[in-house]
């Protein structure tokens, strides 16, 4: 992997719990991490549900190994150019090349 190509920017969301002050919480999104990465659109499936028509685009992100050891399953993320967001499907370490690809869905 060339580390040229890590061209595109992507925040790591991650949901937080405050008190709401009534005894409750309130959750939401927090940015935890910003990193480049190299990204890749696999599919952009088109989906019907109860009526209602979505795309559903399947990416591919390649990232330093040592970045990606901060992203959680659970977090959500967000391309820096775009309102997307994305559940993280898959996780693969290369041990060789010290870099982690990550697969993902939209939300």
């Amino acid at each position: 992997m060339d580390a040229g190509k890590l061209n595109k920017r992507i925040k790591i969301l991650r949901l937080t719990k405050t008190a709401d002050g009534f005894g409750g919480f309130t959750s939401s999104e927090t940015i935890v991490h910003t990193f480049w990465c190299a990204y890749k659109e696999n599919s952009g499936e088109i989906t019907q549900e109860n009526g209602i028509r979505e795309q559903r685009t399947a990416i591919e992100i390649i990232l330093r190994e040592k970045a990606a050891n901060q992203i959680l399953m659970s977090d959500v993320l967000q391309l820096e150019s775009s309102n997307e967001k994305f559940r993280i499907n898959d996780k693969f370490d290369s041990t060789i090349d010290k870099y982690t690809t990550i697969k993902a869905v939209t939300i």
